[in-house]
């Protein structure tokens, strides 16, 4: 059999491997962008834990101007690692 799962100059990936040379943005925000409307907005890369819920941490956020939304996006990652017990 010529199979790929044969050849041994074939390196056989998994589909829930990163690609090579694919390295994970850092932070824990997405790029923020601008709406129509004018509002900015930043959603986070990851979904939220029920810990995370229950303690009232927001995956979306909001503010008029990005320097606001900067501010929220600082206070949200101080209360989130209030919850993990990170000192800072």
């Amino acid at each position: 059999m010529s199979g790929p799962e044969k050849r041994p100059e074939i390196v056989r990936i998994d589909h829930r491997e990163p690609l090579p040379g694919y390295r994970e943005p850092e932070g824990r925000w997405m790029q923020p962008y601008i709406t129509l409307n004018g509002t900015w907005m930043c959603r986070l890369r990851r979904p939220l834990t029920h810990q995370q819920e229950r303690a009232g941490l927001l995956f979306v956020i909001a503010a008029l101007d990005l320097d606001g939304l900067k501010a929220l996006m600082k206070h949200e990652d101080a209360k989130a690692a209030r919850l993990a017990g990170e000192p800072g």
